[in-house]
């Protein structure tokens, strides 16, 4: 691509990625207001600053002392590098409904493996040899590197959606997760096949870069509403969080959240949890905590603890009652206390009896 003087008008390829520019940055500072009271939103974040690393590329030429840092060429093209990466963990984000355990972040080393974008973004010859033979420009091994690190971790997104896509049906925005889930394995998968082709010299760099901007630009304008819609009620409840206020009752608008509450507790018994507290329980059901609160004194005519304790002990009473061999400490561990101390005491507030009373009455 040639460079531009001040004067030159933007070339089409630098057109599009500064039309792709501009929304991503839009949700870049639309998703930061949420990082505010809510950490899944740092792994979309992370996902749209990859993707500007890679739109901002080309336009690196409109600034020449820019195009000619080495360190600045290195930071993008590593930014960019990492963008299926991101994907990855923001398709476990959506299935897990959580920020992804920290072993699943290990998968931000393979796009590593060779250190393609910082060797490469250095490199001062054009073209590398293997052991005298097998010559290739630079860039051409940055893009090998690239597909093999994209390709094992376009398995890892296929596999592990497939195998957890059954936690998706108990979420209030399952369909908009899916189409998410959709269209990230499908834009990994298309900028993948253009990767290939463009090393096996079928399109011309040029039409690879054109192809694929299309594809990210397409995938931005197509998943922005399920992005809004996934992500909006948070950003709604931290308005009002912020103005000390929840919002009026609405069964229409409340029916989701009720559903998902009793989705967490009866289904993934969530009040198992020791640390869960009503800050974790409003960030899995996707609203503030004073939200939160309203929703539970209202529909389940309970405070927060009263909801989950009530949960713990009536699990707590079938298993004394069915196990007798189990110890009544891990008994109370297990369901969700914190110490055996708060288990008898609260066992004996709901059920009248302690726990080892209650096991002989039910035994007898």
């Amino acid at each position: 691509m040639e460079s531009l003087n001040a004067n030159s008008v933007l070339t089409l390829i630098q057109a599009l990625q500064l039309v792709g520019l501009i929304p991503s940055l839009f949700l870049i500072f639309f998703l930061s207001t949420l990082a505010l009271r809510n950490n899944q939103a740092i792994v979309p974040i992370l996902y749209f600053v990859a993707l500007c690393c890679g739109f901002f590329i080309p336009l690196m030429e409109l600034y020449p002392d820019m195009d000619n840092n080495r360190h600045i060429q290195a930071g993008l093209l590593f930014g960019e590098s990492l963008l299926v990466a991101f994907s990855f963990l923001l398709v476990i984000q959506f299935i897990l409904n959580r920020i992804p355990p920290i072993f699943y972040w290990l998968v931000l080393i393979i796009p590593l493996v060779g250190g393609a974008a910082l060797i490469y973004a250095g490199m001062n010859i054009s073209v590398a040899c293997v052991a005298g033979h097998n010559c290739l420009d630079s860039s051409s091994y940055k893009i090998l590197y690239n597909i093999i690190g994209s390709s094992v971790i376009f398995l890892l997104l296929v596999y592990y959606s497939s195998r957890f896509s059954t936690a998706l049906q108990q979420d209030v925005n399952k369909k908009h997760k899916y189409w998410l889930i959709v269209a990230l394995i499908l834009l990994n998968l298309f900028v993948l096949a253009v990767d290939l082709a463009r090393l096996a010299e079928r399109i011309s760099p040029t039409e690879a870069d054109i192809i694929t901007t299309i594809l990210r630009l397409s995938f931005i304008y197509l998943v922005i509403t399920s992005l809004f819609r996934v992500f909006y009620p948070t950003l709604a409840g931290q308005v009002i969080s912020y103005a000390g206020a929840a919002p009026a009752h609405n069964p229409e608008n409340d029916k989701p959240h009720v559903d998902k509450i009793r989705a967490l507790l009866e289904i993934d018994r969530a009040y198992r949890e020791m640390r869960l507290n009503r800050a974790a329980l409003a960030e899995k059901v996707g609203i503030n905590e004073h939200y939160l609160s309203r929703i539970i004194n209202h529909y389940f005519g309970k405070n927060f603890n009263e909801l989950i304790n009530g949960y713990r002990i009536e699990e707590a009473k079938i298993r004394l009652r069915d196990e007798p061999g189990t110890q009544i400490t891990v008994i109370g561990f297990e369901v969700g206390f914190n110490s055996i101390a708060s288990f008898n005491r609260v066992f004996k507030e709901k059920a009248g009896v302690s726990p080892t009373e209650w096991r002989v009455n039910t035994s007898s």
